[in-house]
């Protein structure tokens, strides 16, 4: 068999791997396979005339080497994601429904700070350029007219006004204790955000679930004070819950949670 019969086959056989490369669904495969019909196709452009076709010898190495750059890049984020204990922990409680590599790239976006106790966090009536997150502690909410709350780990801080754009409704300040937060520029958040529909739609619904809570748990506070006779209520130090007992909740908690999995949020970048 001569060498112009083996660069003929060299060819065909260059142009069967890649047709396998176009029906490859997976893009790892699919670049590995056209690496391989690039290797296979370059004997054929070296060997086929006198002189090698240099340019096209030339553009099959450019594409082999994105190819693998690509795939270095896929490996790198296939690899499984390392959370220290207290992301971990924040993971379970609030951010479950995400993918953690993505987990970990939305809180990356944030600032931790660890702050003393009544340290003042939002003030009522104002513009409020960030969203937050406690970490670990708790942080101490006055209303309006002078009931307390307590937010505990894994809740939000100024999410209405970061879901509304609004100004905020309570004093917020750590609580008595030594308390850690995680802290989001609104406005860096939501460009984060802005061209990733599947997760901000995850991100908006998480931060409702925990609006809603803390609103169910000042409803079934009015409801129990007009229902009881007798009763010496005091709202002060009493924590927002952040699991619901009454069936009505309940049936909420599971349509977030429903809704949650039917989505496999990923990066839409």
């Amino acid at each position: 068999m001569n060498d112009w019969n083996i660069c003929i086959i060299l060819l065909n056989c260059a142009y069967t791997i890649w047709l396998a490369a176009f029906i490859a669904k997976d893009i790892a495969w699919l670049r590995r396979i056209t690496i391989a019909g690039n290797i296979v196709v370059l004997p054929y452009y070296y060997f086929e005339n006198e002189t090698p076709l240099w340019t096209p010898i030339i553009w099959v190495c450019i594409f082999t080497v994105i190819n693998l750059v690509m795939l270095f890049l896929i490996y790198l984020e296939s690899r499984p994601i390392k959370l220290s204990d207290i992301e971990q922990k924040i993971y379970e409680l609030t951010f479950k429904s995400l993918e953690p590599r993505i987990y970990k790239k939305l809180i990356d976006l944030g600032s931790w700070e660890e702050l003393p106790p009544e340290v003042e966090l939002v003030t009522r009536d104002s513009v409020l350029d960030s969203l937050m997150l406690v970490v670990d502690g708790e942080a101490e909410v006055v209303l309006k007219h002078g009931e307390h709350r307590y937010i505990p780990t894994g809740g939000f801080i100024g999410e209405q006004s970061f879901i509304t754009g609004g100004k905020t409704y309570a004093d917020v300040s750590t609580g008595k204790e030594a308390t850690t937060i995680l802290r989001w520029n609104s406005e860096s958040l939501r460009k984060f955000l802005a061209h990733k529909e599947t997760l901000k739609d995850a991100v908006d619904l998480i931060i409702t679930a925990d609006l809603i809570y803390k609103l169910r748990s000042i409803e079934e506070e009015v409801d129990e004070i007009r229902h009881s006779q007798d009763l010496d209520v005091s709202l002060s130090h009493k924590p927002y819950s952040t699991h619901s007992t009454s069936k009505k909740d309940n049936n909420i908690e599971d349509v977030i949670k429903t809704k949650l999995k039917t989505w496999h949020v990923h990066d839409d970048s």
